[in-house]
């Protein structure tokens, strides 16, 4: 899978959700790893510095893991880069609790292990990295002030530390890397129709919602998009025929036909998916009613277009089209009026921007256009044989 699709799923802490989710479990460790100093402090043996800095630095822990749990921190205002940057200024809290909790004998040391999956979990490695450098230089900080860390062998078991933390990130770096990309074919599987290549109705159903959405409920200090949006409905008028007279492999390759020539007439912003057998379904963001009719009226032309020496069946097309706010607010009433609008067009006699011009068909099942005038008002299919 191409880099660029792992940098875009690796960046998922980039989703406001995801992004509170992180302020969640950070909250949930900060005071687990609190709880546990706290309670180690009055277990036999333990060395620290006076009982009230301690207390002092643990309450405070608490607090803020808190605030993290609860969201009155607003984790999911940050970008990731900000909460890299909060990530990297908190980690010294880490230090000082270390220097008052024994120095070289500190019994919250091995929270560390806490710290550096969470940082190679939710963060790309562009942070992960930098985070986790961080830490082994905060390990290491009892070399510099406790005087008995060399009596106590802690040289050693620092070097230990460092190596088995640059070895845990680096698989944890590209294990992460193997599960964004079997997520990333999931949902690519989840959301494509396997004939066509195109979306499906999950795909179509979620990205109409999304693009609503944005155009009618405003978010904080970000308001509603008031840009138009048209939606599309294509109906291939002779895929049942194809299929009765010229089998299933042939009308499979009409449909991929068809949604590789609708794809060209769409810019990269538009959204095409198969949302039934023989139906299609474009969402075109910034479209007015002109503008859907135009490119109604581009795709029918390119999907009724005969090649010669083509052995692919053609089928002509009827489409309908909706705008919103003009025909609706929400995608119930956009799908009904562009249904509406596309019957309506099959009842009528389909024009320009409506629908697939009048065609006869030989008996090969070759498509070739008539002039209005010719137009029958219904058109006969060939005799089987």
């Amino acid at each position: 899978m191409p880099s660029a699709t792992f940098n875009r799923f690796a960046d998922a802490a980039t989703v406001p959700g995801e992004r509170a989710q992180m302020g969640r479990v950070s909250g949930v460790l900060w005071m687990t790893a609190a709880a546990i100093a706290l309670v180690a402090t009055f277990l036999p043996g333990a060395r620290h510095a006076p009982l009230g800095w301690v207390l002092g630095l643990g309450i405070a822990v608490l607090l803020y893991g808190l605030g993290c749990v609860t969201g009155a921190i607003p984790w999911h205002r940050a970008s990731i880069n900000g909460i890299g940057v909060g990530a990297a200024v908190t980690i010294p809290i880490v230090a000082l609790s270390i220097y008052l909790t024994g120095g070289a004998l500190s019994y919250v040391e091995p929270l560390l292990v806490c710290t550096l999956l969470y940082a190679t979990f939710f963060f790309p490695p562009r942070w992960a990295w930098p985070l986790v450098a961080e830490l082994i230089l905060v390990a290491g900080t009892p070399l510099l002030y406790d005087g008995d860390a060399i009596e106590y062998a802690y040289l050693p078991r620092f070097a230990v530390l460092t190596g088995v933390f640059l070895a845990t990130t680096w698989i944890m770096v590209g294990l992460k890397h193997r599960l964004v990309e079997a997520e990333a074919r999931q949902r690519e599987a989840a959301n494509r129709d396997p004939l066509t290549g195109v979306g499906n109705r999950r795909s179509f159903d979620r990205t109409i919602r999304r693009e609503l959405r944005r155009r009618t409920e405003p978010r904080g200090r970000r308001q509603a998009d008031t840009s138009p949006l048209a939606l599309l409905v294509i109906d291939l008028d002779d895929f049942k025929w194809i299929n009765d007279h010229h089998g299933h492999q042939a009308g499979d390759a009409a449909l991929r036909q068809v949604a590789e020539r609708a794809a060209r007439m769409l810019r990269s912003t538009d959204t095409l998916a198969r949302i039934g057998g023989d139906e299609f379904a474009v969402i075109a963001p910034g479209a007015h009613g002109e503008g859907a009719r135009q490119l109604a009226e581009s795709i029918r032309t390119a999907v009724g277009l005969v090649e010669p020496g083509s052995e692919v069946p053609v089928p002509s097309a009827s489409i309908g089209w909706a705008v919103f706010p003009a025909d609706g607010d929400d995608c119930e009433t956009l799908m009904r009026c562009a249904d509406q609008r596309m019957l309506g067009l099959k009842g009528n006699g389909r024009g320009p921007g409506g629908a697939a011009v009048p065609v006869a068909r030989d008996a090969a099942g070759t498509a070739s256009a008539l002039s209005p005038e010719a137009e029958p008002r219904s058109r006969e299919r060939p005799a089987a044989g």
